[in-house]
């Protein structure tokens, strides 16, 4: 029994060693990469939104919600239609 005043040792760490430095994503341990991944995920993520090759993601992800059964365009008829669309509706753009 601990005396009074003082925690048992945890699993897995002495009683001088911090929880924190026994947590799993400090940085030594087998998830330390995990960060690293989950940041580069992330930026792929943001620079494909950027230059929009998410968008053939998000029509399939809709078509599959929406018309289940119903067989979805290709990529290439996906951004033939897509750049058709552009075309004919410039908006605001600089080209």
């Amino acid at each position: 029994m601990a005396a009074s005043g003082t925690c048992p040792t945890p699993a897995g760490g002495s009683a001088a060693e911090p929880a924190a430095a026994r947590r799993a994503g400090d940085g030594t341990g087998p998830a330390a990469g995990s960060g690293l991944r989950a940041a580069w995920a992330s930026a792929r993520w943001w620079v494909r939104q950027l230059a929009g090759e998410g968008k053939y993601d998000a029509y399939l992800a809709h078509h599959r919600a929406q018309h289940p059964g119903v067989e979805p365009m290709s990529e290439r008829e996906f951004w033939r239609d897509e750049y058709a669309k552009q075309e004919a509706n410039p908006g605001s753009r600089c080209c």
